[in-house]
């Protein structure tokens, strides 16, 4: 079948919408199936047949800037119509998401929606004033556009959840984005490839690394992991924090370290290549998130999947991710987090247990293959009815 894959968010995008349209893309092309991508234009962007591209105005606001917006015009939908798709498969909301949604309208074409962001979570990069009113406007859209779908998925059940919460009622599907476990596992490095990585980041033979992983940005609540850092730190020299990836509060995260009197023990990467991921998990011990702000979490699987435990805020996305005491712990006070890790750091027996067991644990329902597969039968029973 011939599918189109909608998107604000694609390479040089660095997100996870943008890993979850790539990697579908993939799997459905592996499949024997047709795979179009329509997204925005970009200054860095690469084209290539199966991605088209419709320029668009940048986002003024701060931290939003790399992302792009534009009109719905009659040209573009029709653009779209001659494509002929089978099915109209929207990752947002916003500008490519109501081109996708006009044109399946306008050629009679299903429409799947998957929604990946709670936008509530992102006001305050808009604006820091009437907050409460955006919040209700972004729940009221996120609703109506799913009811204007013929079929929805939702990541977790965290994301189901919050629009049970919005008064969705139509069926809807859970479809965890699937990722390339094999990629990060260890298996696929040389030893002396670590020790020349670990070198070149000033991590020493016997450091204990901590990493977060994600965007650096306040609603990451990285700030409050660096709070907590300070107390894991204050005695022990060999206790590291690699920070890896870019955003709009790297520089405030910086500072905040150096005020807390951690800044020696910080390790700042910037944004990296994506082929450069899997090293960070490879370096690292344990890898941590104080963030409730993710639909998914795509980190921590991938934490897991190349043998690095969990020390994690929990969040209703982890269920059947985290089991404690097998593959990592969670906590739900950001205070418990220093004795969770005592536990850890201080029992060699329990550490080397739990580290043995991440790659191992209820991971390979998150394969790419099994992702694709599950949202190929959604657009199969969509097409029978």
């Amino acid at each position: 079948m011939r599918i189109g894959l909608f998107s604000d968010a694609y390479y040089p995008i660095i997100s996870g919408v943008t890993i979850s349209v790539a990697t579908l893309s993939k799997e459905l092309t592996k499949l024997g199936h047709d795979v179009i991508i329509i997204t925005n234009g970009h200054d860095l962007a690469t084209y290539s047949e199966n991605i088209i591209r419709f320029e668009g105005t940048r986002l003024p606001m701060k931290g939003l800037r790399e992302f792009r917006i534009g009109k719905v015009t009659k040209g573009k939908v029709n653009k779209i119509g001659s494509l002929n798709l089978d099915i109209i498969h929207c990752h947002t909301e916003f500008t490519m998401g109501r081109l996708g949604r006009k044109a399946a309208k306008r050629f009679n074409i299903p429409v799947v929606h998957t929604y990946h962001t709670m936008y509530e979570d992102y006001i305050h990069f808009i604006t820091k004033v009437f907050k409460s009113p955006l919040v209700i406007l972004s729940k009221w859209y996120s609703k109506s556009f799913a009811d204007s779908a013929d079929e929805v998925i939702f990541p977790t059940m965290k994301v189901k959840k919050a629009f049970d919460g919005y008064g969705y009622e139509k069926a809807s599907h859970i479809i965890p984005t699937g990722i390339y476990l094999e990629k990060f596992r260890k298996t696929n490095y040389k030893e002396e490839y670590f020790n020349d990585f670990r070198k070149k980041l000033g991590i020493n033979e016997n450091d204990f690394v901590l990493l977060f992983l994600g965007r650096m940005s306040r609603e990451k609540s990285v700030d409050a992991l660096l709070k907590e850092f300070k107390k894991v730190a204050i005695d022990r020299d060999n206790v590291k924090l690699l920070l890896v990836g870019g955003g709009p509060d790297l520089n405030y995260f910086k500072d905040l370290a150096n005020e807390l009197g951690v800044g020696d023990k910080l390790i700042c990467t910037g944004m990296v290549p994506p082929f450069e991921v899997g090293s960070y998990y490879q370096v690292s011990d344990l890898f941590v998130n104080f963030s409730i702000t993710e639909t998914q979490g795509l980190t921590y699987i991938e934490a897991l999947a190349s043998g690095v435990p969990l020390l994690v805020k929990y969040d209703d996305n982890l269920e059947g991710v985290i089991m404690p005491g097998v593959n990592g712990y969670s906590f739900t006070d950001d205070l418990d987090f220093m004795p969770l890790f005592n536990k850890i750091y201080n029992n060699e027996k329990l550490f080397t247990e739990i580290t043995k067991n991440s790659s191992q644990a209820c991971i390979e329902r998150f394969s790419a293959k099994n992702y694709a597969l599950s949202v190929l039968e959604v657009y199969k029973n969509l097409l029978k009815k």
